[in-house]
């Protein structure tokens, strides 16, 4: 069914309307938050990063007592594929939501957990490509993030968080905000994560174990695209004080890529630090482009 600018599916198929309303109604995903998501790249009609998505949605999925599999996912995602190709749909966002499906009144899971596949198609944001040329300034948010380990690196549905720092009140010169959790440690911004580079540390990305979300993103520059430029990079606790010794910082996600972070405003918010792009920075962007051309 297509809405203004989006396109949904449950499932892989083509219409909503012989979903169940009272099933869709009573779905823990929106009762209880109890489910899941991705947001996958789609470019020249495929899917660049699909197999890190779904792999990482059923690994996530089992920690929700979500039963689901890559095949099972895959075969949805084709389904609905072959959707946005009969509409001719060639380049956007693909977001995937794993709900727990139906279970009635309460927070005890059911005894059989039947889930629903939810697709969402929309155009690709305008400003990805502005901001990978250009880069971003960000804020600090005031809202911290709980210590919350068993839901630790999870994309999980409860995005309250990310929604009140979000909203909070900052200059439009500002694209996203910086969030630090409950120790005052640097975890990630609204909807991306983090890298950022000292003189005595060189590069290091906030460790996710306590809170926050391990993004697709991060774990490909981690695992291919830093060891190809022969990079080292750390995961690590980041306090205020590596952010403001930082000379690179970049936010990422598996959208947007590597976007550089030209500008951070102040404690005081009275004004924005200026930060360099650095070499580092660029060559990690080319070298991302080059392994995959949908972040050219």
């Amino acid at each position: 069914m297509k809405t203004f600018d989006f396109f949904y599916s449950i499932d892989g198929y083509p219409e909503l309307c012989n979903a169940d309303p009272s099933a869709l109604l009573s779905d823990r995903g929106l009762s209880y938050g109890h489910g899941l998501f991705e947001t996958i790249n789609y470019n020249n009609s495929s899917f660049p990063l699909k197999h890190r998505h779904l792999s990482r949605m059923c690994k996530d999925a089992a920690e929700l007592s979500i039963n689901t599999n890559e095949k099972k996912l895959d075969g949805y995602l084709s389904k609905f594929h072959d959707i946005l190709v009969h509409h001719k749909f060639t380049e956007g966002v693909v977001k995937i939501i794993l709900s727990a499906g139906s279970g009635g009144r309460g927070y005890q899971n059911p005894e059989n957990i039947s889930p629903n596949v939810i697709f969402r198609y929309s155009p690709s944001p305008a400003e990805g490509n502005l901001q990978r040329d250009h880069g971003v300034n960000l804020w600090r948010c005031a809202h911290q993030l709980a210590l919350n380990k068993p839901l630790a690196g999870i994309k999980h549905l409860n995005r309250l968080d990310q929604v009140l720092a979000r909203n909070e009140v900052h200059p439009n010169e500002c694209d996203d905000g910086l969030m630090f959790d409950t120790n005052d440690c640097l975890v990630e911004t609204t909807s991306a994560n983090v890298f950022l580079k000292t003189q005595s540390q060189g590069w290091t990305t906030p460790d996710l174990s306590l809170c926050g979300v391990s993004g697709v993103m991060r774990s490909v520059l981690i695992d291919e695209i830093f060891p190809a430029l022969q990079l080292g990079v750390r995961v690590n606790s980041l306090t205020e004080r590596e952010l403001s010794a930082a000379t690179e910082i970049f936010i990422c996600n598996s959208v947007k890529g590597i976007v550089p972070v030209t500008g951070i405003l102040n404690q005081d918010q009275s004004e924005v630090k200026p930060i360099t792009i650095g070499s580092n920075t660029r060559d990690l962007q080319l070298m991302l482009a080059q392994l995959y051309s949908c972040f050219k």
